[in-house]
């Protein structure tokens, strides 16, 4: 997805959180603050596997924190095919829908390596993304997202790629 489409997603996601006001849910969630970690398995734009585990602080039912670390699959940089992985830190800012499902947005940082083709590249970029959650019990919830990491390569690839990955997750929360 090119920067330039990225309004599509977000203009429809902030449609969701106005059209559906976070007083008509039937089942609120718990607002106490919470540790969760969890795990997923997607796909790059590659259609390579991609999978990840990360933990996060939920503050409050609108803001929360993840690190994490996400093997990014195989992909092409600068016409050299590389395995790529990154270490990320991002803000999860989440908007309550209805019932159980929640939207979400994230925003923050990547450390990322890429290897491959005699070439060894590390580098930091932004990454962002967008999804949605669904909360099956108090504690244990899925998601559907995708998530763009900026950039990635540079230096002996004489190139750099933003590399998107559509993932499922399933997240444990401890409260």
């Amino acid at each position: 997805m090119h920067p330039r489409n990225l309004w599509k997603p977000l203009a429809f996601v902030a449609g969701l959180a106005i059209a559906l006001p976070a007083g008509a849910q039937s089942a609120r969630e718990d607002d106490s603050p919470h540790f969760y970690g969890g795990g997923s398995v997607g796909r790059n734009d590659h259609s390579e596997v991609s999978w990840g585990l990360f933990g996060g602080y939920q503050a409050n039912r609108w803001l929360g924190a993840e690190f994490g670390y996400r093997d990014l699959g195989r992909q092409t940089i600068g016409g050299v095919t590389v395995d790529g992985s990154a270490w990320e830190l991002v803000g999860v800012g989440r908007v309550p829908l209805f019932d159980r499902f929640a939207a979400y947005g994230k925003l923050g940082g990547y450390m990322g390596r890429s290897h491959g083709g005699g070439f060894n590249e590390n580098n930091t970029d932004l990454t962002y993304g967008l999804g949605v959650e669904y909360g099956f019990t108090r504690n244990m919830a899925l998601r559907g997202e995708w998530q763009r990491y900026s950039d990635l390569g540079g230096g002996g690839f004489g190139a750099k790629s933003d590399l998107d990955i559509a993932a499922v997750s399933v997240i444990y929360r401890f409260r």
